[in-house]
This record gives C-alpha cells, sequence and structure tokens, in this order.
C-alpha cells in the first residue's frame, strides 16, 4: 500500500508540474500578446504626434 500511495503522490505532483507548464506558457504568450498591442498602440500616438508637430512647423512659415 505504501508503494501505491507513493506512486499516487508522485503522479499528483507530476501533473501539477505539467498544469503549471502549460498555463504558464499560454498565459505568457497572451501577455505577450497584449504587450506588443500596447507597445504598437503607444508608438501610432507618438509617430501621429510628431507628424503633427512637424507638419505645424513646416507650414508655419
Amino acid at each position: 500500500m505504501g508503494s501505491s500511495a507513493g506512486r499516487s503522490i508522485i503522479a499528483s505532483v507530476v501533473g501539477w508540474i505539467i498544469v503549471v507548464f502549460v498555463a504558464w506558457t499560454f498565459l505568457g504568450s497572451f501577455l505577450d500578446v497584449v504587450g506588443f498591442i500596447i507597445r504598437a498602440f503607444v508608438f501610432l500616438i507618438v509617430v501621429g504626434a510628431l507628424l503633427t508637430v512637424y507638419f505645424r512647423l513646416r507650414d508655419g512659415d
């Protein structure tokens, strides 16, 4: 009975390690996508603001 209980505990630990690994992988990928979208949005805002300033200064003669 001791051997069976030990294997059951080890199987449970290995199962949780697999769950944590899969969750960490997919959650990390999801956070990478969200971070990319936020960085792209900020980049577009900054480029738009710089273009606006450029054209206002250029046409201000």
